[in-house]
């Protein structure tokens, strides 16, 4: 897909659909595509996963993370489990809880609205230190930070939000305000991940450009790697993204390149290809500048 990609971008075209994009070069920010369609009828988008650098970094500088989860929350099974393995992905526990299944037609998080984490689920699935992708993870790790602050969200607010110049970013907005893709003229409700006990794995809203105001942010040449201690790596990239029921979304830096996508309604993971692929292009111009 990737391939496909940078090849339309290369010959001069975009793929068709629902998404939105920036850049940001040695020469600052552009505009890929300007807000039209569904972008150009609301405010806020869903940032899916990428919630959880919000979470990470308010963790990693606001708790230890070499300390047991269990001594913040005692109902935890597992008493070997750190803070630092919630916010790396290696603490064995499952991606979700068994109590949330995966479905096209249903809200797997609907049921987690008004009901707190039930901590009896946190036993891990895998051994201890293996990489383990974990909603479930993050979810524990918001109520650790409601524990110690009182609210996961007015923490992150306090370390991240207000410090990177956010102001848009929200659990549950109103419906008028959401992006979201239609079917058969109709909007396709978003799953209720903000108003859920999973809200700290991948619950915020906010404008496209306090999303690419957080990739700024964390990104900034000298920024301490606390910024980015929830953000996957290799080699000499860095991304981090979010897939929810009906939406995409990619923040990536490759090549001296910062990418910022959000899709509607398009195939998993294609606002990481056109991320991909706009980062191959930049590359490109400037080999060949």
């Amino acid at each position: 897909m990737v391939t496909t990609l940078a090849c339309w971008y290369m010959n001069g075209n975009v793929p068709r659909g629902q998404w939105r994009a920036s850049l940001r070069t040695t020469d600052g920010w552009q505009s890929v595509r300007e807000p039209a369609g569904r972008y150009a009828e609301a405010s806020l988008l869903e940032w899916g996963s990428i919630t959880k650098g919000l979470v990470g970094t308010t963790a990693a500088v606001t708790l230890e993370l070499g300390r047991p989860v269990a001594s913040y929350l005692p109902g935890v099974p597992d008493g070997e489990m750190t803070v630092g393995d919630l916010v790396r992905h290696t603490s064995g526990l499952a991606r979700v809880p068994p109590t949330i299944r995966d479905s096209l037609f249903r809200d797997p998080y609907r049921p987690a609205v008004g009901v707190p984490l039930d901590l009896t689920t946190a036993t891990p699935v895998t051994p201890r230190g293996q990489y383990v992708y974990s909603n479930l993870g993050y979810a524990l790790l918001g109520a650790v930070l409601d524990a110690v602050h009182g609210s996961w969200f007015d923490a992150v607010e306090e370390q991240v939000l207000r410090p990177a110049g956010i102001g848009s970013a929200t659990l549950v907005p109103a419906a008028s305000e959401r992006i979201m893709p239609r079917f058969l003229g109709r909007a396709i409700r978003p799953w209720a991940l903000g108003e859920s006990s999973f809200a700290s794995a991948g619950g915020v809203w906010s404008t496209f450009d306090d999303l690419c105001r957080y990739g700024e942010w964390a990104l900034e040449p000298g920024a301490p790697p606390t910024r980015t201690v929830s953000w996957q790596r290799d080699e000499g990239s860095r991304w981090i993204n979010g897939e929810v029921r009906a939406a995409g979304a990619v923040i990536a830096r490759a090549a001296g390149v910062t990418a910022v996508v959000h899709t509607l309604a398009k195939a998993p993971y294609a606002a990481d290809a056109i991320a991909a692929a706009l980062v191959e292009r930049e590359a490109l111009r400037a080999r060949d500048a």
